[in-house]
């Protein structure tokens, strides 16, 4: 190994080394390619000994090849937040947050997320600070979310890894859910909603191993997460324009003879049409929202509808009737478990009131 050294160099230090290494391996990523180490330990400079070869040597392996990535990928976890070298942690499904240490210096961290990047094709760089993706990561499937430094007062670039099982999680993993079951058998309209990492989808993914076989089911979402088995089923995932938008989706499919339609994620103008759907009398629908509880999903839903409606002159208490005349029940989630459970009673001049199903069983105003 020491035979390859170039002679008429003076010697330098492995911290010289590793800084003309990362020089050499930046060089490389600007071109769009990830060197091997058969050819690219050759451009290194003369070093003072096998160790210090060796030491680089396996510094690179770290950052091509994850080793200590495949370590923290093992452990018990939803997802996986990789905020620094030194701070970053991983979610239980308790909703418990761990942390988790990095074997890798803090002077590759951009680097590693640089050729990640590279190696699952992402144009990912200060012009394109976010992108999200699927991808899988020593034989188990990931959602990938990159947040470039650039976007960062600190400067330090981020990645969120999301846990996606080939199979949903036991429904009695999230608690009281026997009624649940029975209203999906029963075709009943369903909003789910919760804080960001609450197990939302994972619960509506829970649910549909109850959907009978032969229905067809129609599968919208932003991003891939929702899980079927259903062999009767079509799917569309959301892309850039207005065309492939989650609305349009949601038009085309109420063309297809739905037996029911599954929306990952209202969010802004989709929530029209997902209405409309169960207004014009589709049963069995199931979506979910951010809200912070039960009812305030309910407003959330309203607000979205009264900004994406069209209408100017809409007024707020036709919206909320038109809710909760067609939304049987919200599913409040918290830390992957079932915290809250209403049924929709109806409107009466915007005002919604609802049966407490979990939680304090008493007949809610609001």
């Amino acid at each position: 190994m020491l035979g390859l050294f170039k002679e008429d160099e003076t010697p330098i230090s492995r911290e010289e080394a590793l800084t003309q290494a990362r020089r050499l391996l930046v060089s490389s990523l600007n071109k769009g390619l990830i060197p091997k180490w058969e050819t690219f330990f050759q451009e290194l400079p003369q070093l003072n000994s096998a160790e210090d070869l060796e030491e680089l040597k396996k510094n690179f392996i770290q950052l091509t090849q994850w080793p200590f990535l495949k370590e923290i990928l093992e452990l018990e976890a939803t997802e996986f937040f990789f905020h620094s070298q030194s701070q970053s942690q991983r979610l239980l499904l308790s909703g418990e947050k761990l942390p988790l240490s990095i074997e890798l210096h803090a002077d590759d961290w951009q680097l590693w997320l640089e050729i990640l990047s590279i190696k699952f094709k992402q144009n990912w760089n200060v012009q394109n600070p976010f992108c999200s993706f699927y991808g899988e990561l020593f034989g188990k499937n990931y959602r990938f979310s990159l947040v470039h430094g650039s976007t960062s007062p600190n400067g330090v670039s981020k990645l969120v890894l999301r846990c996606l099982k080939m199979g949903a999680h036991p429904i009695t993993s999230f608690g009281k859910t026997e009624t649940l079951v029975e209203w999906v058998k029963e075709k009943k309209n369903i909003l789910i909603a919760g804080p960001t990492g609450s197990g939302k989808t994972s619960l509506l993914t829970g649910l549909l191993d109850y959907v009978e076989k032969y229905e067809h089911l129609i599968i919208l979402e932003d991003t891939y997460e929702i899980l079927s088995s259903s062999a009767h089923q079509t799917r569309f995932l959301a892309g850039d324009t207005t065309q492939t938008s989650l609305k349009s989706y949601l038009s085309y499919s109420l063309r297809l003879s739905p037996d029911r339609i599954i929306l990952g994620e209202m969010r802004s103008h989709e929530v029209v049409p997902f209405l409309m759907a169960m207004n014009t009398g589709h049963k069995g629908l199931m979506g979910t929202i951010h809200a912070s509880s039960a009812h305030d999903a309910l407003h959330r839903v309203a607000l979205l509808f009264t900004l994406y409606a069209g209408e100017a002159n809409l007024a707020f208490e036709k919206v909320m009737e038109l809710i909760c005349r067609n939304l049987e029940y919200v599913v409040f989630m918290e830390n992957k478990k079932v915290k809250e459970v209403i049924k929709i009673l109806g409107s009466d001049k915007g005002v919604a009131f609802y049966e407490t199903i979990e939680g304090n069983n008493s007949i809610n105003l609001f």
